[in-house]
């Protein structure tokens, strides 16, 4: 039997809020820019036209090193990827007699799409939103990279929206917030720091709008970010992509795993 037998809405995503299931490594990236594609075209059509809002990138290399900082990273005017695959053992052996084969340092790349939001009039930034990926929560070139950037805004006055839907890693430091709920968004108001707003949600809560901080007088919007998910999910066929017979990658807790199966069997998606 197809799944579009077995289910009343099949592209629908089956849970109220995020779908752990798009967490994968294959499907997140890919769900990442999508969020934040849609989120720039929502901020568009809403916000005044004093405002712009940009979908930037931020390409990350970096090697670790103990002479001095692990990574660099930069805004590319031109970036290409692919090339030849490795060399075979055999191609190796090919090499020049009385050379040595040596391996190079690994330079680990990290690209990363965030929304800018300026004032048009003066050119300058507003409020950066930013989606967490799991190279941003687990050590290394990602975490540190944006760490360094989340520091920076900090000592600024600019506003940060940070929106955390992946379950693997550490969250971003927050002090006075001891529960453990997997996700979380965080909006920053540049006048009320150190102060900041959390608002940690569950598996089995719906994901709650996210309010965008402007210039001072200016009603602050708040993104759909539940139904853009839900509407990603459906117009790009992610039901065709997850295999609900198996638990979803990253950390659950034994609550959320019992809650899981029961609501893919009452949906037909688990036997």
């Amino acid at each position: 039997m197809t799944l579009a037998a077995r289910l009343e809405n099949p592209w629908d995503n089956p849970f109220p809020g995020m779908n752990p299931y798009l967490e994968t490594p294959r499907l997140w990236p890919e769900v990442h820019n999508s969020l934040i594609a849609l989120m720039k075209s929502y901020l568009r059509r809403t916000l005044p036209l004093r405002y712009s809002v940009i979908m930037e990138e931020r390409l990350g290399i970096g090697v670790e090193s103990p002479d001095g900082p692990p990574y660099r990273y930069i805004k590319p005017d031109l970036t290409i990827i692919g090339g030849e695959p490795l060399p075979s053992p055999a191609a190796v052996r090919e090499m020049d007699a009385g050379s040595v084969v040596v391996t190079l340092p690994f330079r680990e790349t990290v690209r990363e799409f965030y929304i800018s939001i300026s004032d048009r009039n003066r050119d300058e930034a507003v409020t950066i939103l930013e989606v967490l990926s799991p190279s941003n929560k687990k050590t290394g070139v990602g975490r540190t990279q944006y760490e360094d950037k989340r520091g920076n805004i900090f000592e600024s006055s600019v506003h940060l929206v940070e929106i955390d839907l992946v379950r693997q890693g550490q969250p971003m430091p927050a002090e006075g917030y001891d529960g453990d709920a997997p996700y979380r968004h965080l909006v920053s108001r540049w006048r009320l720091r150190p102060r900041a707003a959390l608002y940690p949600f569950g598996l089995q809560s719906p994901i709650p709008d996210v309010a965008v901080p402007l210039l001072e007088g200016d009603a602050e919007p708040k993104i759909p970010l539940g139904d853009i998910l839900h509407s990603l999910y459906r117009e790009d066929y992610y039901a065709n992509y997850v295999d609900y017979g198996k638990d979803p990658e990253g950390p659950l807790s034994d609550a959320d795993r019992a809650w899981l199966d029961g609501l893919l069997r009452a949906k037909g998606l688990r036997q």
